[in-house]
């Protein structure tokens, strides 16, 4: 299938369009800031609008500020396109749903590029807590404060909500929570209004789930399951490299030891899984995770 990628951003040139390379996937970009010929790509538009409007393409790919993902992204849909957005898919619960209304209506697939879980450490994380009892999950992302760009601006829909927001619901909807107890979320702003810090305790039925994701500190990249026995952790778990091996690391009654986890494409794994689902006709497998994601982000963590 031929994409078209509507905007020329630095996970665009890092990620999206190294893979599109390497797979040999045939596409083409729409952007209005780089004049230059976009090394593989087949075709180059210089405004998105003539992206769409001309492209040949069959899935468009939307990898733009946070800000403009709801327009284009319905502007496709309604078009007749398959739709990837970068996360966060976009920032109202409400245009959520409009989108997934026109996914319907035009039997095209929405899918939001939050990834991280299709990495195998994540799979096998997953699956040695799937028959046990959790008591508590601890989540942490903390990156050096942002220079600039998308992440510090308001008006581009930057701040770590939207940034770390999509991480931090995907975490309760992999293991199957749902039924809140009780919250306690403390968002920290800085004098640009911008926010900058989410530090959280939910209590589930079962379990608690704590986080921190901020902008400014020393980094920190993990996940930590507590079981009643035994505690797993794994480490750059929300932007797992591609060509490193990573490890889970087990802690049973005192006794530590650590599990080897080859590397790993989560990027190029989703990717193929959306390629699939569009093959098979299977145009609304996204909207459930979409919908409870997008949810969690606006009603639970505001």
């Amino acid at each position: 299938m031929k994409v078209l990628l509507l905007g020329y951003s630095a996970i665009a040139r890092k990620r999206i369009i190294n893979f599109f390379l390497q797979k040999k996937i045939k596409f083409s970009v729409a952007t209005k800031s780089y004049k230059e010929k976009i090394d593989g790509s087949y075709e180059q538009f210089n405004s998105y609008d003539k992206g769409i409007r001309f492209s040949k393409a069959d899935i468009i790919y939307i990898s733009l500020p946070n800000s403009h993902h709801f327009y284009w992204a319905k502007k496709a849909l309604m078009m007749k396109y398959h739709v990837i957005v970068d996360k966060p898919i976009c920032a109202k619960f409400n245009q959520v749903k409009e989108l997934i209304n026109l996914s319907k209506k035009n039997k095209r697939i929405i899918a939001e590029a939050t990834y991280f879980n299709y990495h195998k450490q994540v799979k096998k994380l997953l699956n040695l807590c799937s028959s046990k009892h959790i008591d508590k999950i601890n989540a942490k992302f903390v990156i050096p404060f942002p220079k600039r760009g998308i992440r510090t601006s308001n008006k581009l829909g930057g701040g770590a909500l939207m940034d770390m927001g999509p991480y931090i619901a995907a975490v309760p909807r992999l293991f199957n929570l749902n039924k809140i107890k009780s919250k306690k979320i403390q968002i920290s702003k800085n004098k640009n209004n911008l926010i900058v810090s989410i530090n959280f305790k939910i209590i589930f039925n079962k379990l608690i789930y704590n986080g921190l994701f901020k902008f400014g500190g020393d980094y920190k990249n993990e996940l930590i399951v507590n079981l009643t026995n035994k505690s797993f952790k794994i480490e750059r778990v929300f932007s797992p490299p591609e060509k490193n091996d990573l490890s889970i690391f087990v802690n049973s009654n005192g006794k530590k030891m650590k599990m080897k986890i080859k590397r790993d494409n989560c990027f190029s794994n989703f990717f193929n899984e959306v390629i699939k689902k569009i093959n098979e006709k299977n145009f609304f497998y996204y909207h459930k995770r979409i919908l409870i994601d997008a949810y969690f982000r606006e009603k639970i963590l505001r």
